[in-house]
């Protein structure tokens, strides 16, 4: 696929973030996303929604249908949670807290390798997002990526011209990596133990790791560190 005709499947404010980026030919990169992989969302998700007037039941790693009125035992629709994930990201992003090594790992790999955070944070939190995560000592180039993540990995991969990873906790981004950009290192990585007990395995994924130790020396290895 040519540059161009990636470039044609792009959103158009992600293309324009993606050209943004500083990315030094020939040098190797680490795409990771951010929420359970950098920071905590479930348990932070969790925390706050009783301050609303709702709950949390995650028995499958998905928000849909894990959101409940505090009084109800009926889970609220699709569009309410959204409404209610928006807001939990307008109120408390700021608030995210890191998860354990990935500050410092991120600082060790980013010495040999060029790291950006490719997040499916929503739009209207993208500033938000950026002084988070730089205010946690991980102020790294970041996309606001929307749908997929393939596309933008297959768009790095092609401006690199040398090996890249990418650490996710979605299978269906895996999935779309697999699909977009197969040639990129693709690493499963789920923070909190408790979600790792209900998330099954990527089968797109190559790894699947448990903690920021493990990441950094699979990272370490598939990119020749």
């Amino acid at each position: 696929m040519t540059l161009a005709e990636i470039e044609a499947g792009l959103d158009p404010e992600v293309l324009a973030q993606l050209r943004a980026l500083p990315i030094v030919p020939g040098r190797p990169l680490l795409a990771v996303d951010a929420d359970e992989v950098l920071v905590y969302l479930a348990e932070h998700l969790a925390r706050y929604l009783p301050t609303i007037g709702f709950r949390m039941r995650l028995t499958q790693y998905q928000l849909e249908g894990s959101i409940f009125p505090a009084d109800c035992e009926s889970p609220v629709p699709f569009d309410d949670c959204l409404r209610l994930i928006d807001r939990f990201f307008d109120d408390e992003t700021l608030n995210q807290q890191a998860l354990p090594g990935a500050v410092e790992a991120l600082a060790r790999l980013s010495a040999q390798a060029q790291v950006v955070v490719l997040t499916n944070v929503p739009r209207h939190a993208r500033d938000l997002r950026r002084r988070n995560l730089a205010a946690l000592g991980m102020d790294y180039p970041m996309v606001e990526n929307a749908g997929g993540k393939g596309k933008a990995l297959c768009w790095m991969l092609a401006h690199a011209g040398a090996p890249v990873a990418f650490v996710d906790d979605s299978l269906k981004q895996h999935e779309s990596a697999a699909r977009r950009a197969p040639e990129v290192i693709r690493v499963h990585f789920v923070g909190a133990g408790h979600l790792r007990r209900i998330l099954p395995e990527s089968p797109a994924a190559h790894h699947r790791v448990e903690g920021w130790a493990e990441c950094e020396a699979v990272v370490r290895r598939e990119l020749s560190l």
